[in-house]
């Protein structure tokens, strides 16, 4: 996994205006293989294999994280392997017993179609994140 600022995405305005980043900051808790718990604010995390980050790293990407077009270098070699693909980003609360709570299920629009968990500068939140291999 990789995690970074929420300031590293591209579309928020307040991380190219000029002014200092606030800080953020999250707890990541593994639960099982593939699932995990995400607490915190101002923090991106994305989930790949090995394999698919080594890979990644091969060609050059844009700021939206996919490859550049046009002029750049084309990758040559198809990727094989195994990826790693997000099943479901659920906003959770736990109470005081530790017992978890289904608030909502995040949407494409909130998990970039499924390519990253995020929680936005100051909205402190906990995400129960579910994978899969594919």
């Amino acid at each position: 996994m990789t995690c970074r600022h929420y300031f590293t995405l591209p579309w928020d305005p307040r991380a190219t205006d000029g002014t200092t980043w606030p800080e953020g900051g999250a707890i990541l808790l593994r639960l099982d293989r593939n699932e995990y718990l995400l607490a915190g604010q101002g923090v991106v995390a994305e989930f790949k294999t090995r394999t698919e980050k080594e890979q990644e790293q091969r060609k050059t990407l844009g700021e939206d994280g996919f490859a550049q077009a046009g002029g750049q270098q084309r990758q040559t070699t198809a990727f094989s392997g195994r990826r790693l693909g997000i099943a479901s980003v659920d906003e959770v609360s736990i109470d005081s017993d530790g017992k978890k709570h289904f608030l909502r299920r995040l949407g494409g629009d909130q998990n970039h179609q499924g390519r990253h968990a995020r929680i936005a500068i100051g909205e402190w939140k906990v995400l129960h994140i579910k994978l899969y291999e594919y």
